[in-house]
């Protein structure tokens, strides 16, 4: 025994070890982590910058201010107050949050964690800077998903880093991403959930993919279908297919068990979901609801609606909500941007990875559209299935015809410039709106 420790010794402590040798170990960490230099880069220009108009958005306006009279809740039913007073705060009333809690079994708890990490780094925390922490937070989520974005545009797509640096840059400057981002809601998270979802499943890892099922699901309960979509096709072995469904079904339900407000959530569930679809599911007439599916699930989680109507009672100016209306060019863009997702969809039907995007973008058109559930507040779900959309657009930069490339190609720059002339203008303008609202 102590001869074989003497050999394994010489063999690798004493010997010399010359600069080749420590030059080449230098070169193969640099060629292991290189490939990722220009997403990181990426990264952390966006951070900066999203940093930065947080930072503006917090010491120039009332926005994060609970003394701001308006609240998304009058737009685009974002809950950010709801959530910065009553979800992100160490000691929750849960009784008064049954609903929430059914259809977001994970997030409550997971929000008590945040505030008291929060607690931990900083003191005498007032309503606004809480704000704007739980603010930093989502652009780190954000970031995480864009990440993995990337790696799944570059990986299992294959296309060329220039393409996916647009196409990730589309999905950052879409107003759904924008207003997820400085909104406090649970959207972001999900959003960011199913990405990563996407990602480990195509690498058929079996247990990472199980715990972001039961992540999926704990933090919108109706995402867990999207899940199980993404399974079912990316998913090579359909015996995987079954291990990773039951053990996230036995999952989910063992983690609930664990929950500190599991007693509310057992007895309410099927209770809130029957009041959820009759709160949220409302009927229209035929030319109202042509017109908001196409602006709220078609163009406004990409684009930002072109008109802010402003209603100004008697009092003055009490709150304000997104126009059904918009410019011409975005209406063109708009209509563009899914025929290329068809002609993408048609092209490719057969491969896993389109059909994985093509399943999720269709059953969230299922049930925001078929079924009408929640379809006034289409623009925030879009952060639920704008990664399948964006998906299925980059495939047409794998387009083999070279004149519906070069097509292809200049539409998307398009689509991005008119994306920065639009959507940058209408998240000034809404600065500018808060920036003397009391």
């Amino acid at each position: 025994m102590d001869k074989n420790l003497e050999l394994i010794k010489k063999r690798k402590f004493n010997r010399d070890i010359s600069w080749e040798e420590i030059k080449k170990a230098i070169k193969n960490f640099e060629d292991k982590i290189s490939k990722y230099y220009g997403i990181l880069f990426y990264m952390l220009v966006v951070f900066i910058i999203l940093f930065t108009l947080a930072s503006i958005i917090k010491n120039k306006t009332n926005f994060y201010s609970e003394d701001l009279t308006f609240r998304w809740k009058n737009v685009l039913s974002y809950d950010d107050m709801l959530y910065s007073r009553d979800i992100y705060t160490v000691n929750q009333n849960y009784e008064e949050k049954v609903m929430h809690m059914c259809i977001h079994p994970f997030f409550d708890f997971m929000a008590q964690g945040v505030a008291t990490i929060e607690n931990m780094i900083f003191t005498n925390n007032n309503p606004t800077d809480h704000y704007y922490h739980i603010v930093l937070f989502q652009i780190l989520i954000n970031l995480i998903g864009v990440f993995y974005l990337y790696k799944i545009l570059r990986e299992e797509i294959g296309l060329k880093k220039i393409w996916c640096f647009l196409t990730i840059t589309i999905y950052e400057i879409a107003t759904v991403t924008l207003l997820g981002t400085f909104i406090i809601e649970s959207f972001l998270i999900s959003g960011t959930l199913l990405i990563l979802s996407y990602y480990y499943l195509s690498k058929q890892k079996l247990v990472i993919s199980t715990i972001l099922g039961i992540l999926v699901a704990g933090m919108c309960i109706t995402n867990s279908i999207a899940f199980a979509i993404m399974a079912i096709f990316l998913l090579k072995d359909k015996k995987n297919i079954l291990k990773v469904g039951v053990s996230c079904v036995v999952g989910f339900l063992l983690v609930m068990l664990i929950l500190p407000y599991r007693e509310y959530i057992f007895e309410s569930f099927f209770n809130s979901i029957k009041t959820q679809k009759d709160t949220y599911t409302l009927d229209y007439g035929l030319v109202e609801f042509i017109k908001m599916a196409f602006y709220y699930i078609g163009a406004s989680p990409i684009f930002f609606l072109n008109s802010i109507h402003i209603v100004t009672p008697a009092k003055g100016l009490d709150y304000f909500i997104f126009d059904l209306s918009s410019s011409k060019l975005v209406m063109i863009a708009t209509i563009m941007f899914f025929i290329f997702i068809l002609y993408n969809v048609i092209r490719n039907i057969k491969d896993r990875n389109m059909l994985a995007a093509f399943g999720v973008f269709v059953y969230n058109m299922f049930i925001h559209v078929i079924l009408r559930f929640g379809l006034y507040e289409g623009t925030i779900y879009g952060l639920h299935y704008l990664f399948a959309e964006i998906l299925m657009f980059a495939f047409g930069f794998k387009i083999k015809n070279k004149i519906i490339r070069r097509v292809f190609i200049c539409f998307s720059i398009l689509l991005l410039l008119v994306q920065i002339r639009y959507n940058m203008n209408g998240m000034l303008n809404l600065l500018l709106l808060f920036k003397d609202w009391k």
